[in-house]
């Protein structure tokens, strides 16, 4: 079985934000709900944090960084979130989740809403629009 991954970031997508010779990074689907909610996946399958190249690491670490900064002051994020699990999906990629003052579910509860994309009664349903908006900023501040 192909890893959903790979198949994903064999071609560009709509929700692709940044991509180089290591990574891609991509808005997560509108079912997640939470606007600046964040991939970054490296092209190549890693199951193993051993596995991967400096190189890879470095190019990772460089975009982080960026987004966090994006996220913080463009989008006015109170905390940035940031994890790992590759359980359902085996090939490593980071979720970085943004929580904004307004937001009533905080840390692992918020963690948990996105990455499982559970849908809570008060959302405001977030917009196509919405996310290309923030993609075309993104694009802009990140600026690599």
């Amino acid at each position: 079985m192909q890893c959903p991954i790979c198949e994903k970031n064999n071609q560009h997508h709509h929700l692709e934000i940044y991509r180089n010779q290591h990574i891609v990074v991509s808005h997560a689907p509108l079912d997640a709900n939470i606007l600046g909610y964040i991939y970054i996946e490296p092209l190549d399958h890693y199951e193993n944090w051993s596995d991967i190249p400096l190189e890879v690491l470095n190019d990772v670490q460089t975009i982080m960084k960026k987004i966090d900064l994006f996220l913080r002051n463009e989008q006015l994020a109170e905390r940035v979130y940031s994890v790992t699990i590759s359980e359902m999906v085996r090939h490593i990629h980071y979720h970085i989740i943004p929580r904004h003052k307004d937001m009533k579910v905080k840390g692992v509860s918020l963690i948990e809403k996105a990455t499982q994309q559970i849908a809570n009664e008060n959302d405001i349903e977030l917009t196509i629009d919405q996310v290309d908006q923030f993609i075309e900023k993104a694009q802009k501040s990140i600026n690599i």
